[in-house]
């Protein structure tokens, strides 16, 4: 992964590698201001491209959506350009979400930090979407409860995750809320491609429908 030393700040071996919560805040904080730049025209993330074709296909573009862990709005733009209008955000760095405060595209955008209790109401998203944070050192697959929690019945929670090395704690979380009856399997997508500079990494698209 070739990364200009203009933008090694938001590396994202720099996110991975942080030794704490407050590190890693701290370095999403520092880098938010080439965030954008260095993960489309460096690292070569898509799964925001993905994951937005995903959403399309089964959200209408006037339902209430949570864009969850949102960073600086990445996920957010590529809605806004098939009609979302009715969003908000939330991500637990503070100079990330300025960022995506910035771009006009969401109603409101809340600090809050995602595998702990979120300040929203029950039911109160059709859709919650988040995109490239469940991975290693960032949110975990508890999240998901509070996720479900703010959904509204039949509504939907789509997500990325690894394809080709899944996170130890989602496979058990998945089965955990269909057991329960919590919610549904719409479609595991396929695998893609989804770091331009690392072909071998690919991620998947999830969509549950909430009971």
């Amino acid at each position: 992964m070739a990364i200009r030393p203009s933008l090694q700040k938001a590396n994202p071996k720099t996110f991975y590698g942080a030794k704490d919560q407050q590190e890693l805040v701290e370095r999403y904080d520092e880098s938010a201001d080439v965030y954008d730049e260095a993960m489309s025209q460096d690292v070569g993330w898509t799964g925001h491209i993905e994951l937005a074709a995903v959403v399309g296909r089964y959200v209408a573009p006037d339902a209430a959506v949570l864009d969850a862990g949102a960073g600086t709005g990445m996920l957010g733009d590529e809605l806004a350009k098939l009609g979302f209008s009715n969003m908000d955000a939330n991500d637990l760095s503070p100079g990330m979400l300025d960022r995506a405060r910035g771009k006009g595209i969401y109603e409101n955008c809340r600090v809050m930090e995602l595998g702990q209790p979120l300040d929203y109401a029950d039911d109160s998203y059709d859709a919650v979407v988040a995109c490239g944070v469940f991975t290693p050192n960032h949110a975990p697959a508890s999240s998901l409860d509070e996720m479900v929690r703010i959904t509204k019945p039949q509504g939907l929670i789509i997500y990325t995750l690894r394809g080709d090395e899944m996170p130890a704690d989602f496979p058990p979380k998945h089965d955990e809320l269909t057991d329960a009856g919590t919610w549904t399997l719409v479609e595991a997508c396929s695998p893609f491609s989804s770091i331009a500079s690392e072909p071998q990494i690919r991620h998947q698209c999830w969509v549950f429908r909430v009971l």
